[in-house]
């Protein structure tokens, strides 16, 4: 039967195949990178967050050493 069919019949066919299997490739890519940024993202936040409140803990150190109470400067 293929072969009886002419190339103006099997070519549409063909690309229509190869078009769907590209999407569907595509949709698969998309998912899995739209995952990775996902993931990256929360990673990310998440680190900054941890960075940001490490950076606040020091600084509150570092105020209060600098900071002398007025019961220790009397004595």
């Amino acid at each position: 039967m293929i072969a009886g069919m002419n190339w103006l019949t099997t070519t549409p066919l063909i690309v229509d195949v190869i078009s769907k299997l590209s999407e569907l490739a595509m949709k698969a890519l998309a998912e899995r990178l739209l995952t990775i940024a996902l993931s990256v993202c929360i990673v990310g936040g998440v680190s900054l967050f941890a960075l940001t409140a490490f950076a606040w803990l020091w600084l509150k150190r570092a105020a209060a050493e600098l900071h002398v109470p007025p019961s220790t400067a009397r004595s």
